[in-house]
């Protein structure tokens, strides 16, 4: 969510179940702020928070030029300090999702997972993650799956460059009962003809990106419409404390995570 708009955002992150308080926009406001200039940023964005026994963790994404490339993402759990979090590596994207351990809110502690697919007398069974890279690795792996936006909230330029839409309006009251007027913030992973040939409208400037109707299983996602039809909000099933909303026929909309950074694996088992 921008953080220069948390104010007007927290009545619709409310209604969702999670609270913003007076205390977290002041704090987020101030300081996100002075990393935003410090960093130049031309947007700052407040992710959301990961709950952790000592110390929760709050993160923070900067975006430069490009709105999917050029993006970098922070974390604190003092609101003072804000860390750099690494790129994070393939193999620690699928640790991340066998560890059972709670984070602890100390960027430094080191633990143990058992990879249960290698053989016992497997070296590779056993690693140590340190819990800045899972923190990483989580953030990444709920981007990747679950980080979305309506349609045209994102254009992608003539030279290739993807920014956020200054011209966004929002959508229209039917298109957002629609599970395809949602997009991944990510890198396409689907063929790119796939919005040509299920589309009517395809708008190539809007539909560069993947449609959320083509995630396994369906049913996947809850969208809903509340306010006497005035705000959707929209729910994933892997990840339980994600949360978006767009205020229809308007350029307000959001997303946030707040929860334990843990995968709801069974999912396809249980719709």
């Amino acid at each position: 969510m921008n953080i220069h708009k948390l104010w007007e955002y927290r009545e619709y992150v409310n209604v969702n179940g999670m609270m913003l308080s007076n205390e977290l926009i002041s704090f987020l406001q101030n300081h996100l702020t002075v990393l935003q200039v410090e960093n130049h940023f031309t947007h700052m964005q407040y992710w959301g928070q990961i709950y952790a026994v000592d110390a929760d963790y709050h993160i923070a994404v900067g975006i430069n030029k490009d709105a999917i490339h050029d993006r970098k993402y922070y974390y604190s759990t003092d609101f003072k300090f804000w860390g750099l979090l690494p790129k994070p590596k393939k193999k620690y994207k699928h640790l991340s999702l066998l560890t059972t351990f709670p984070f602890r809110g100390d960027p430094s502690l080191k633990i143990k997972v058992i990879d249960e697919s290698f053989d016992e007398h497997n070296p590779d069974r056993c690693q140590t993650m340190q819990e800045e890279k899972r923190l990483a690795a989580t953030i990444s792996n709920i981007c990747d799956e679950a980080e979305v936006c309506a349609r045209g909230q994102l254009i992608k330029q003539p030279d290739g460059t993807v920014v956020i839409n200054p011209n966004f309006y929002g959508l229209t009251g039917p298109e957002a009962k629609l599970i395809k007027s949602y997009l991944h913030i990510r890198p396409a992973q689907q063929r790119w003809n796939t919005n040509l040939l299920t589309r009517p409208d395809y708008n190539y400037s809007m539909d560069f990106l993947d449609s959320i109707d083509q995630d396994i299983p369906s049913g996947c996602w809850n969208l809903s419409v509340e306010q006497s039809g005035n705000v959707a909000y929209l729910k994933s099933l892997y990840w339980p404390g994600m949360s978006y909303f767009h205020k229809i026929r308007s350029s307000d909309a959001g997303f946030l995570y707040v929860g334990n950074g843990r995968k709801i694996l069974d999912v396809p088992f249980l719709i």
